[in-house]
């Protein structure tokens, strides 16, 4: 079971997009997936059309223990897909852990225990900001897909999370692979040019070959709880998510053969 979460410590760079729609083309092709939102805002079920307010038990539940991932994971509307949802209530895990040794483990062991077979992916929406909950992702995650919108904020976000592992592998002495870097929300301007070519030079092996476009269908899509092979799948935005998952799942194969 491969264990990826999409991370980036600036909001807005696509980080739920591509999850989602990743773990539908996943699903798409007979994989059993399921997503697991750590986000307070909930955006991973709201993109699956699942109504996420004041919905229990979610994962805040399953970290602390008063519920089993069976009652927390929901299926969705496309097959081969459950999620384990979030909400606002989310906010409240540091309180709640404050005192728990094992409290930046929480994830990690519960995914450990999750039923041997049952998913063949486990894909991590993290939250945009520094916390426990993000500290959780490290290390319960075994790979890493940071999203990267061509902005300069964004790519000052992609090097704190790479700071961010750097300092777990110092701690712990291991840390998640960093999959792949993904080029986000390109526009055709000289400033979106430059960053795109220093991730090249940062990240020569791990940068995404298909870059990720602005795209209104791709909006429409999250409005309406679907993902974009189910909106739009003819659009340049779906045959983007498609290629990019692709990728994520070649590196899986490409790791298991090594």
């Amino acid at each position: 079971m491969r264990r990826i979460a999409f991370v980036n410590e600036k909001g807005g760079t696509c980080k739920t997009t591509l999850c989602v729609n990743v773990a539908a083309w996943l699903a798409g092709r007979g994989h059993r997936v399921l997503v697991v939102d750590m986000d307070t805002q909930g955006h991973a079920g709201k993109s699956l059309g699942v109504d996420v307010r004041g919905l229990r038990p979610t994962v805040f539940e399953w970290l602390v223990g008063t519920a089993a991932i069976g009652e927390v994971a929901r299926p969705t509307a496309i097959e081969n897909l459950e999620l384990a949802p979030a909400n606002k209530e989310l906010s409240a895990l540091p309180v709640a852990l404050a005192s728990a040794p094992d409290r930046a483990d929480r994830l990690d062991r519960r995914l450990d225990a999750l039923p041997p077979g049952r998913w063949d992916y486990v894909l991590v929406d993290a939250p945009p900001s520094v916390s426990l909950v993000t500290e959780n992702v490290l290390v319960g995650a075994r790979e890493l897909v940071v999203p990267v919108a061509l902005t300069y904020l964004a790519l000052d976000g992609c090097a704190e999370i790479v700071r961010s592992l750097e300092a777990l592998r110092e701690e712990r002495g291991t840390a998640p692979e960093l999959t792949l870097v993904v080029p986000t929300l390109s526009r055709r301007t000289q400033l979106a040019a430059e960053i795109l070519e220093k991730l090249r030079l940062h990240f020569p092996t791990q940068l995404a070959r298909t870059v990720l476009g602005w795209s209104v269908k791709i909006d429409e899509a999250q409005s309406h709880g679907r993902t974009i092979f189910k909106h739009a799948p003819r659009s340049s935005g779906a045959r983007e998510l498609a290629a990019i998952a692709a990728e994520i799942a070649r590196a899986g194969r490409a790791e298991r053969a090594a």
